[in-house]
């Protein structure tokens, strides 16, 4: 399993393209500006078949409707909880991040946690957003987090379909469930792993 970080979008935020045997994954895409992407799975012939979402705000979508024009085949998948997101700019911050309404109004599929996809479990991680999901690949023992957990910290739970105490929960669960050397690759920090993160988040009381 291989793994490329690309910073889009204005955060800027991570997206990761996830590869094996040619076939690729991208895990949110948060930015139209998809050159450096596009030219690396070109210069790596590689075929792009999903984007996965972690959650719906517009920095990890904004990137979609460009990202289908470049791919049109890639399938769309996002938590069964969040595809509201992908139309309602309230829900999605588009209109507060960037004064846009933004609207995908394509084809998609949903997950639900416990599913596995392309080998990744899917796992209820709601707190930053209702539906917000992460995706654990045990064999390469990689977390894809989203914006559930940072390296030292966490995501914020003061927007619409957030709360602490959810968010907290999902966090003692990631920390509880998975082993400690998993490495953690989420939407705006450096990469972490499950133990670092659970001694930060023991240690200042939060699980």
């Amino acid at each position: 399993m291989n793994i490329k970080e690309f910073k889009l979008g204005m955060m800027p935020t991570n997206a990761f393209l996830v590869w094996k045997d040619k076939e690729a994954i991208l895990f949110d895409c948060g930015g139209a500006n998809l050159s450096e992407l596009e030219n690396f799975i070109e210069e790596n012939k590689i075929l792009l078949k999903k984007v996965i979402f972690t959650h719906g705000h517009y920095d990890h979508i904004a990137g979609l409707i460009k990202l289908k024009e470049i791919y049109p085949n890639v399938e769309v998948y996002i938590g069964e909880e969040e595809k509201n997101f992908f139309i309602d700019s309230a829900l999605s911050l588009s209109d507060y991040l960037a004064k846009v309404d933004f609207k995908y109004e394509d084809n998609y599929k949903t997950l639900k946690n416990g599913e596995t996809i392309d080998e990744f479990l899917v796992i209820d991680t709601p707190g930053h957003t209702q539906g917000g999901k992460c995706f654990f690949h045990k064999e390469s023992g990689i977390l894809i987090a989203g914006d559930t957990m940072f390296k030292g910290s966490y995501g914020r739970y003061d927007l619409p379909t957030s709360d602490g105490k959810s968010l907290f929960a999902s966090l003692k669960k990631l920390c509880d469930t998975l082993p400690a050397d998993t490495k953690v690759y989420n939407g705006h920090s450096g990469m972490t792993t499950i133990g670092e993160e659970k001694d930060n988040l023991t240690r200042n009381g939060i699980i």
